[in-house]
């Protein structure tokens, strides 16, 4: 990686994490009491640090070349533990860590609702993950993602062929769902009444896989059933199908789509040494390599799962800047 971009990045995130580390406290009538949270209070609770964490640590092995599967596999159990399952836990460290709001409900919720502390620093998160890139976020701190990828690597274990996804097809169904849920919200179709007041219910309700993770809130078994449904359909399909709920589902996933092609690191290309074998196009679960080998500058979701950079044997895809001149550094 170009030394000038690494000094500039790392010290520029030292100063925000400078920053973001004051003292979030008022001194009144001599004492010094806690003031209510504000946006950078709540940025530094526990939960918010980790995931910064986690996506400096994945960042680092992936510039570094220094990612295995053994290291990849220890980082998505901790996120799909931390931040899906510990929540659930009668621990009360373990409660901070629940993905509340999940990223989906930090989207629609908030558009329903209005963008409230929570759901802003849960965005701004995602943002900042997103633009550091390759989508570390989504790839390696989302529980659900997680999960997925777990999943998708032992299908691989199992010799499990799976279906490729045409990025056009998965995509037009992504937006169509995103869409379906602005003109449900807007019509009210989908409602509750309160104080004679009709409040709009978000579509995503009815299939987010993040409820998988929320355990003893039902008390019917329907109610329990339709719960775990979107969860327990996504980890099936994901035996066949790489990261569905992502590719067909998130509008996160769809958000983070057009943020990636901005970002400052993503998989890159170096010609020479490519030779257009094509062997990590082959490998590789998801449709984005194909754009990749065309140095294309917008290209399907890249969630960085690391194998067409691994089973490229001229080693000519690696992860660096956008800006670099591909094969000279």
């Amino acid at each position: 990686m170009n030394q000038r971009v690494r000094r500039l990045f790392f010290s520029s995130s030292m100063l925000i994490f400078g920053f973001l580390s004051l003292p979030a406290f008022a001194v009144q009538q001599g004492k010094v009491r806690p003031v209510p949270p504000t946006f950078f209070q709540y940025l530094l609770r526990p939960k918010f640090i980790v995931m910064f964490v986690l996506g400096a640590v994945v960042l680092f092995l992936f510039l570094s070349k220094k990612m295995n599967k053994g290291l990849k596999v220890s980082l998505l159990l901790i996120s799909t533990f931390l931040f899906g399952i510990a929540g659930n836990l009668p621990i009360k460290f373990f409660s901070s860590f629940s993905m509340h709001p999940s990223p989906i409900c930090a989207v629609s919720k908030a558009m329903l609702y209005g963008f409230r502390l929570p759901m802003i620093v849960t965005l701004a998160v995602i943002l900042f993950l997103t633009l550091v890139g390759p989508k570390l976020f989504c790839g390696y701190v989302c529980p659900v993602g997680a999960l997925q990828e777990l999943i998708a690597m032992w299908a691989d274990k199992l010799k499990i062929r799976r279906i490729r996804w045409n990025f056009r097809f998965s995509n037009t169904v992504r937006i169509g769902i995103f869409l379906l849920f602005i003109f449900l919200s807007g019509t009210a179709i989908l409602h509750v009444v309160r104080n004679g007041q009709k409040i709009a219910l978000t579509f995503y309700d009815y299939i987010n896989a993040f409820h998988g993770f929320e355990f003893g809130l039902q008390k019917t078994f329907m109610a329990t059933f339709l719960h775990f449904l979107p969860f327990v359909l996504t980890i099936a399909l994901t035996f066949k199908l790489y990261r569905p709920f992502c590719y067909l589902v998130c509008p996160i996933g769809l958000f983070t789509n057009m943020m990636e092609h901005v970002a400052v690191f993503r998989v890159r290309l170096k010609r020479p040494p490519c030779d257009d074998c094509e062997v990590c196009d082959l490998k590789a679960p998801c449709p984005v390599v194909p754009d990749i080998l065309k140095d294309a500058n917008l290209r399907p979701d890249c969630y960085a799962c690391d194998v067409c950079v691994k089973s490229c044997p001229k080693k000519a895809l690696d992860y660096g800047t956008r800006r670099t001149v591909a094969g000279l550094d």
